[in-house]
């Protein structure tokens, strides 16, 4: 915002790893509102450290919903992406305990990652920000939606797969070509796991 470097519309090459929290419904309701926004706050504490190593730009919280993303033009942004989310897992399973002591829940998060071509552009007078638009953000926050349907933790596209597919310590499992919710051509779909290299 202060260089004015997105004054005007540039298109980027990028990846974006939606995350949000699963069973967040049932965990905010039993807890309540102000103790759910405790437990939300130390779940991004955690999140904090997977991504400073890897790298990524933190475009947006939303209530339980981190969106996270990475300029191709900076390295491997796609292992970056999963990187971070594999990372995050391992520090919430380490913090299992303290999470269940501290609130009588563990928490567990859901990935979507896609990559591809967005517009990026300062919007709002107001409160500014910079937005990005473009198809890769609606095809990650539906494979995250589908994560529900399918119970699996992280679901990227065939476009994602392609550039992991001989990653050592990551396993690819094809769940179909499926028609995600608002687009009209379906997406190839895989399930990631991460595995002893």
């Amino acid at each position: 915002l202060l260089t004015g470097r997105y004054h005007r519309p540039r298109e980027e090459d990028r990846v974006f790893l939606f995350l949000d929290l699963k069973g967040s419904t049932t965990i905010a309701e039993r807890l309540g509102h102000a103790r759910y926004s405790q437990f939300i706050r130390h779940c991004f504490h955690d999140l904090t450290e997977s991504v400073l190593r890897f790298q990524a730009e933190v475009y947006q919280f939303v209530g339980d919903e981190v969106v996270l993303t990475w300029p191709r033009a900076r390295g491997p942004a796609v292992s970056k992406s999963l990187g971070t989310f594999f990372a995050f897992q391992e520090r919430l399973a380490e913090r299992q305990q303290w999470y269940q002591n501290e609130f009588g829940f563990t928490p567990e998060f859901r990935g979507g990652i896609e990559e591809g071509s967005v517009t990026a552009t300062e919007v709002g007078d107001i409160k500014r920000e910079i937005a990005f638009h473009g198809d890769a953000l609606n095809t990650a926050a539906r494979l995250l939606e589908l994560c529900r349907d399918y119970d699996t933790a992280i679901l990227v596209s065939g476009r994602i797969q392609e550039r992991i597919s001989e990653e050592p310590g990551l396993r690819t499992a094809l769940q179909g070509e499926i028609t995600l919710r608002g687009k009209r051509e379906p997406v190839v779909v895989y399930e990631v796991e991460q595995v002893a290299a």
